[in-house]
């Protein structure tokens, strides 16, 4: 019998993609999230409120392989503590509470764990220096992983970077861009507010992160980290720029004082891909124009060809 997958956080960005691969490969999809979803396979369960009701879907269902992809940026210090490291506490607790049971477990970590490191790629080696609570939590997440992995459970933490794709939320700049010069375009026109453009960004195709997880899922978690990038930088002002190129409108592009981060934000954040070629036996390379393609056919409601 073919292996069952249970992805936390399966109704996410990255979660529903990477639901759709493991069924395409034919594999049982079992989904945790806390907002209720009709779907089969899925269980509606606050992992942040308790390892109860996880341990015994784990008890019941055994997978053996886990992708822990809950987690979320908003609610401040202790929004960021309680998404993401109280449900990575209680999955670890779930899994331990079930005898003879040891499934491999992919955590997604965050680039911005690393911090502001300067402008040279970011090897998985680099020391941590996180500048918001988001990053600290993560990093807190990454630890408990680690210290899981210590104990003899078959861990990875997988540091995404920027991804871009289909689904992705709405708050996020790229998504945020598309949606709003497509407005625009419809409108005739009109004024669009940034933040600060000049940060450069590494970005990676959401299909090209599902097939990282997927590839990683199938092996044994050799290395404790693994950066998921492309190791391409992208000033985020030349994204906007490609956005507007491919809506096929002219607006005004404003700043706005309250979209600028501040201390916050990072200038450069880009990740250093050597070990992930290593383990993977290849590299993604970026293709603005493609993803870009697919992330506005998908806001135009018809898909990218």
């Amino acid at each position: 019998m073919a292996e069952s997958v249970l992805i936390t956080g399966s109704a996410g960005f990255v979660g529903r993609a990477l639901a759709a691969r493991v069924r395409a490969e034919g594999r049982a999809c079992l989904g945790v999230g806390r907002t209720p979803q009709e779907e089969q396979g899925y269980h509606a369960l606050d992992l942040a409120a308790g390892a109860g009701p996880l341990t015994e879907l784990l008890s019941r269902e055994r997978p053996s392989l886990i992708y822990h992809l809950a987690g979320g940026t908003g609610g401040g210090a202790q929004g960021a503590f309680t998404s993401n490291v109280s449900t990575t506490l209680h999955l670890f607790q779930a899994v331990q509470a079930v005898p003879g049971y040891q499934p491999r477990v992919l955590v997604a970590g965050s680039a911005a764990e690393y911090g502001d490191l300067g402008p040279e790629p970011i090897s998985e080696d680099a020391r941590e220096r996180p500048v918001g609570e988001y990053g600290v939590a993560k990093l807190a997440e990454t630890r408990l992983a680690l210290l899981a992995r210590r104990r003899g459970l078959p861990v990875s933490v997988v540091r995404f970077f920027n991804i871009i794709g289909p689904g992705m939320p709405g708050s996020l700049a790229p998504a945020r861009f598309a949606r709003e010069s497509l407005a625009l375009a419809a409108a005739g026109g009109g004024c669009l507010t940034v933040g600060d453009l000049t940060p450069v960004r590494d970005y990676l195709d959401l299909a090209d992160v599902v097939e990282a997880l997927w590839v990683l899922g199938q092996q044994e978690p050799r290395e404790e980290l693994l950066n998921v990038c492309s190791g391409q930088p992208l000033r985020m002002g030349a994204l906007l720029e490609e956005i507007l190129r491919q809506v096929g409108t002219r607006v005004e592009v404003r700043t706005a004082e309250h979209l600028l981060r501040g201390p916050g934000d990072v200038p450069v954040s880009v990740g250093d891909t050597r070990r992930l070629e290593r383990v993977l036996g290849r590299r993604f390379t970026f293709d603005l124009s493609r993803s870009v393609a697919r992330l506005v056919e998908s806001l135009r409601g018809t898909p990218a060809r």
